[in-house]
């Protein structure tokens, strides 16, 4: 019997393993609790793992850590980067942003970076990987996303999308900044033992990118690139999450050499079809279930319906994953997950016919 890890790794190396491996990111106290059915505090490792383990998933992502959030007043909290939110009892993991520390490209010149070599930044994902032994696969992720997110966090979005253009060397040195950091924190990781790393880093919005394809081809495409490289030179298989309509993107995105791409947005007009046509020769395609509203509101025969279309478009000849085309959120009923991913078990086996 083939065992989660390799089932994993031959979907990300384009083979068939004996059936599609599942995935899906979860992150949030909320989430933990609709799976779990208790009441979920803080999410320890242990949490992660039993979490996971619920849903019989291959593939779990853990990010790294660092201080705990310090309230500065009611219901906002502030991060080790300056980044200040506004605290909600649904997002605890990622709450809602509200402002970067950075107001104008001379506070960059003040700003004190927080340190990729602290201790304790792989605190959580060490003990997971402990636990899990063989069990699982386990991915890990950047704190605040990648370069491009991770920069737009510090100056906020709007304000950052300006610079792009307004103050291309302030941008520039941003993004330089945030790709050290995420090179730094991922070799670490790799040296613990993680072999595949996701970059979060949302490119686009519900009808197409945040910019066009030949500004993000100057600005942000050559750290992404460097990032990219510099992971893979270190032996990670490197998976990227991009969340919206990225169709725009999607030539350069896959050239630069990532592994796979996560989560192919349904409602986004992200059609797996068409990805899989395009590039599941070069790349593996993780996702495409809906998450907006089918896995929070539908009918179980809607669900199982869908996940069967995914696995018979994307899963023949190998190189795809099970997934949500978002996350298991906190709108998201535990019984629903877990039969999205028993239906996928138990239709998922190779060979896959493809549907009529």
């Amino acid at each position: 019997m083939t065992c989660s890890k390799d089932r994993v790794f031959a979907a990300i190396d384009l083979e068939e393993p004996d059936r599609v491996p599942l995935f899906d990111f979860i992150y949030e106290n909320r989430s933990f609790e609709n799976i779990l059915g208790e009441s979920v505090a803080v999410v320890t490792p242990d949490v992660y793992v039993r979490g996971y383990r619920a849903l019989g998933l291959d593939l779990m992502v853990v990010g790294t850590d660092g201080p705990e959030k310090k309230r500065v007043s009611p219901g906002v909290l502030q991060d080790e980067w300056g980044i200040m939110y506004r605290e909600t009892p649904d997002l605890i993991a990622l709450p809602w942003f509200l402002e970067g520390p950075i107001k104008s490209p001379e506070g960059l010149d003040g700003y004190q970076m927080p340190d990729p070599e602290a201790p304790g930044r792989l605190r959580t994902i060490e003990a997971v990987m402990k636990l899990v032994g063989e069990e699982m696969a386990v991915a890990t992720a950047f704190p605040i996303g990648g370069p491009f997110t991770a920069a737009s966090f510090l100056t906020g979005f709007d304000r950052f999308l300006a610079y792009l253009v307004t103050e291309p060397g302030f941008a520039q040195r941003l993004l330089r900044i945030q790709t050290e950091y995420c090179l730094a924190i991922g070799k670490r990781c790799v040296e613990a033992g993680v072999k595949i790393v996701f970059i979060n880093d949302d490119l686009g919005y519900v009808s197409g990118p945040f910019v066009s394809p030949s500004l993000f081809r100057r600005t942000v495409l050559p750290h992404l690139q460097r990032l990219t490289h510099g992971l893979k030179k270190r032996g990670a298989k490197v998976l990227l999450h991009c969340d919206g309509d990225i169709r725009l993107l999607l030539d350069d995105l896959v050239s630069m050499g990532i592994d796979g791409l996560h989560p192919i947005e349904r409602k986004c007009n992200m059609s797996l079809k068409e990805v899989k046509e395009r590039y599941g020769d070069r790349i593996c395609l993780l996702g495409n279930v809906d998450a907006s509203s089918l896995l929070p509101f539908g009918a179980p025969e809607e669900v199982k319906r869908q996940t069967l279309e995914c696995i018979g478009v994307a899963g023949p000849g190998g190189g795809y994953i099970l997934a949500s085309d978002h996350s298991i959120h906190p709108s998201v009923p535990g019984e629903k997950a877990r039969f999205m991913f028993q239906v996928a078990k138990r239709y998922g086996g190779y060979p896959i016919r493809r549907p009529a």
